[in-house]
């Protein structure tokens, strides 16, 4: 299967959506609405992994990264819930695959992806960025820690009903 990587487009996002909302249990998926507005504050924060369709010039969503800015060094839930252009800290709010598309390294891909996109940005195009944050469950911790994010332990963010932990990559900037 060739998988490639291209920004979300504002089409796409009730697909995205879509997505989110079968990965994840209903008191942590967000809305469509949530969607609409982080693509609109930060589309060059939502990344895509789409395979091509047969016979067609169409291409298919199976993954996205979504993500908006904060200049928090650690993720707060006050952090996660608004984007402030130029900040430091890239959040991420979530990774998801299409249960059909799981278990083929698309996930750890395109995280790969999105973290080098963004570094080349904050080295070679002068962007803000100067690390990439998030929080998960404990089970996925090894997934996170294989694209070279930091466990830094239980966040105090408190969403839906079971309890999160923080991660980090930071950035090395040339010369550094």
């Amino acid at each position: 299967m060739s998988v490639f990587y291209d920004l979300v487009t504002v089409e796409e996002v009730e697909d995205a959506n879509k997505i989110e909302v079968q990965v994840f249990p209903p008191d942590e998926a967000e809305s469509l609405e949530a969607f609409r507005n982080r693509h609109h504050q930060a589309p060059e924060l939502f990344l895509g992994a789409y395979v091509p369709v047969p016979e067609s010039q169409a291409r298919k969503l199976v993954g996205f990264i979504c993500a908006t800015l904060s200049p928090e060094t650690i993720l707060k839930l006050e952090s996660m819930s608004q984007h402030v252009p130029g900040a430091s800290s890239i959040c991420i709010h979530s990774v998801c695959v299409d249960p059909e598309h799981r278990q083929k390294h698309i996930g750890l891909n395109l995280l790969r992806v999105f973290v080098a996109r963004a570094e080349r940005r904050a080295t070679t195009e002068g962007a803000s960025y100067e690390r990439v944050l998030l929080i998960t469950h404990e089970e996925l911790r090894g997934f996170y820690e294989r694209a070279g994010f930091e466990w830094l332990g239980r966040s105090a963010v408190v969403y839906g009903s079971r309890p999160w932990y923080t991660m980090r990559k930071e950035f090395v900037r040339p010369g550094e």
